[in-house]
């Protein structure tokens, strides 16, 4: 089903958006053809080609995930709602007096799916679950159809987000929601909603989360631990009537702040600059106190100033859907706008480009080197032949002992590949025994049952400390064997090239930094959100328990299949090529051998060997042609410079 749209622009996303995706799908196409080409001349395996074909599918899946943090009343849904919908001609999210989103909100589009927002009641807080269980069982939801075809419908059913409900404080209590000390309290109705809307710019992947305030941040792990650092962007909204407040500060330092190595980029957004305007102030005037207000808030944020980008989200909405071109400037909201669909969507090109560079770059190595192997063999051969014209018997006897002695020396190298690969192997088991992902599924039942079987917090902290030693420790020794791993590397090359004639096979750097800084992360958060004696009081063990295995041992667990995974087709990517090369060197002498034994038989032979070869170079030398084709498109797709942040509110 469609949704019934005004003809107003998209703005600055659509562009490129599409870009992006037309991109995603050109460089999908490009690592299809090289893939299967490189099959079909036997120039690669199929453990390499099933990882590129992995590749292929993530690219053309991917999604651009914007995350909108933000105290209540601080304008940020209206601002999801001017930055994105207001080709709807009306609002989307529920804004303005008396109306807040009071729940986490994912938006997003998902075809297999009816239009729908589906919402999970507060209560389920109570179960030992995590979100992403929820997420994944359909049937504890309640579902709310949408008809996009009627958008004055729309407004009606967002309503759902803003819904409260009064418990008593000994319930908000349990649910492990904050109590101020009144014997009731009001507490969102709904613990998080998943809005299926098929709008132009979530259909092209785009992603919103809608995070209602610190609150919500740290009563849900899931967010602080998942949503939030896997974002490609974070956009932090304060009021310019307030500046940032205590509880911007509080929410900021815990809950963004820390995301600095590891999240996304980050926008703060200083909103209501119309508040500043009251038709007596000249312009300057107004100029001068939005230029205050961004170094005041920068200041606070400890960010530069470039990273601050006031506005007005309500004046910009108006006007976007009132064609008004001046009141649109007027709320600087394009600022903001050319910010996210510029940098933030060059950025994740960025990263697409880096993730798939290295598997491409080695595929294309490892195919030019054995074209470049059967080019030369072939080449050298035609030479030989080309003396024994005449059938010069002492010559014959001369190239058939080369072609021995050249087969004795690659027997030499096979052998020397098999106490290669005794070595490889051993490297390779001790890296999978420490980044087993079961290991670390057992180290965490472990602490939970620990953090179960303690009353206090002081226990909690131990179980947790010990938790973080055991599986940082075996991070550590898995990054001294990959530092082994490459040396191994290096020598080998050498020794190869050296002594075999082999060429070196180049593998990209493995980055292991990355491993124990998302550790790090996760234990900040276990040392600020449970091992603090308020987690035990507001929580109590057991659903602190299930809470850290459920949030925290999850993530690490999945830290320890990324490194295994990678690692696997790190060292992969250097002992495959490596025997393929020393295969075909093989293969190579034997062919030169069986060739002399018959041009010694007969002299026919010589003429049909010479066109067999030449028949075979030239085989040679079209795939290098098509080589320097698909290499030649694939560095043009990949040529993406990093991306810098577009300027905000301050030189």
């Amino acid at each position: 089903m469609s949704t019934a749209r005004s003809g107003r622009s998209l703005g600055a996303f659509e562009p490129s958006l599409a870009q992006l995706r037309d991109w995603r799908q050109r460089t999908a196409d490009a690592l299809a053809q090289l893939r299967r080409w490189a099959l079909v001349n036997q120039l690669t395996d199929e453990h390499t080609a099933m990882r590129l074909a992995h590749l292929e599918r993530r690219l053309s899946s991917e999604r651009l995930s914007i995350a909108f943090v933000a105290e209540v009343s601080r304008g940020k849904s209206e601002l999801i709602n001017a930055l994105f919908f207001a080709d709807l001609g009306a609002r989307l999210l529920p804004a303005g007096a008396g109306l807040t989103t009071m729940c986490p909100a994912e938006i997003f589009h998902d075809a297999t799916r009816p239009p729908s927002i589906r919402v999970l009641a507060i209560e389920s807080r109570e179960e030992s679950r995590a979100l992403r269980e929820h997420i994944a069982d359909s049937a504890t939801w309640r579902e709310i159809p949408l008809d996009p075809g009627r958008p004055e419908t729309l407004a009606e059913a967002f309503e759902v987000l803003s819904e409260t409900q009064v418990v008593a404080a000994s319930e908000a209590h349990a649910l492990g929601l904050p109590v101020e000390g009144a014997a009731s309290a009001e507490i969102p109705r709904w613990r998080y909603a998943l809005v299926n809307f098929p709008h132009p710019l979530l259909e092209m992947g785009l992603v919103i989360l809608d995070t209602p305030g610190l609150n919500s941040l740290g009563n849900e792990p899931e967010l602080t631990l998942h949503r939030l650092p896997e974002a490609d962007a974070i956009v932090f909204v304060l009021s310019v009537d307030t500046g940032a407040t205590r509880s911007d500060l509080d929410l900021w330092r815990r809950h963004v702040e820390p995301l600095e190595e590891t999240a996304g980029a980050r926008y703060i957004v200083l909103n209501k600059i119309d508040g500043l305007r009251d038709g007596l102030k000249p312009e300057s005037q107004v100029f001068g106190e939005i230029d205050r207000q961004v170094r005041a808030t920068a200041e606070a944020l400890r960010v530069a100033p470039t990273q601050v980008f006031a506005l007005s989200a309500k004046q910009g909405l108006v006007a976007r859907i009132q064609g008004d071109g001046d009141g649109f400037a007027k709320s600087r909201l394009y600022r903001l706008e050319q910010a996210l669909a510029g940098g933030l969507v060059h950025a994740r090109q960025v990263d697409h480009a880096a993730a798939v560079g290295a598997e491409a770059r080695a595929l294309l190595a490892e195919s030019r080197a054995l074209i470049d192997s059967r080019r030369g063999f072939v080449e050298d051969q035609v030479a030989e032949l080309s003396q024994l014209q005449g059938r010069n018997q002492k010559l014959v006897d001369t190239l058939g002992r080369k072609a021995a002695d050249e087969r004795k020396r690659i027997e030499e190298a096979r052998a020397a590949l098999v106490g290669l690969r005794a070595v490889h192997n051993r490297l390779a088991d001790e890296l999978a025994g420490l980044l087993d992902p079961n290991r670390a599924r057992d180290d965490g039942i472990k602490a939970r049952a620990a953090v179960v079987a303690s009353p206090f917090s002081a226990g909690i902290g131990g179980a947790v400390d010990a938790y973080f030693r055991e599986v940082g420790g075996r991070i550590e020794r898995a990054i001294a064997v990959i530092h082994e791993v490459k040396v191994m590397m290096v020598t080998v090359n050498r020794k190869f090239a050296a002594e075999y004639g082999i060429s070196p096979v180049e593998v990209a750097d493995f980055a292991t930094d990355r491993f124990p800084l998302e550790l790090d992360r996760l234990e900040a958060v276990c040392r600020r959100e449970l091992k603090s004696a308020s987690s035990l009081l507001t929580r109590g063990s057991g659903k602190l328990a299930a809470l850290f295995f459920d949030s925290v041992a999850l993530k690490a667990i999945h830290v320890f299949e990324i490194a295994d995974r990678e690692v696997r087709v790190w060292m992969n990517a250097f002992i495959r090529p490596l025997e393929a090369q020393v295969s075909a060197f093989q293969e190579q002498a034997n062919y030169r051998i069986e060739g002399m034994a018959r041009i010694r038989n007969a002299e026919g032979d010589l003429i049909d060997r010479v066109g067999e070869l030449q028949h075979y170079l030239d085989e040679q030398v079209r795939l290098s042609r098509e080589w320097d084709g698909h290499q030649e498109r694939i560095q043009a797709l990949l040529a993406v410079r990093e991306a810098t942040l577009a300027p905000g509110d301050s030189d």
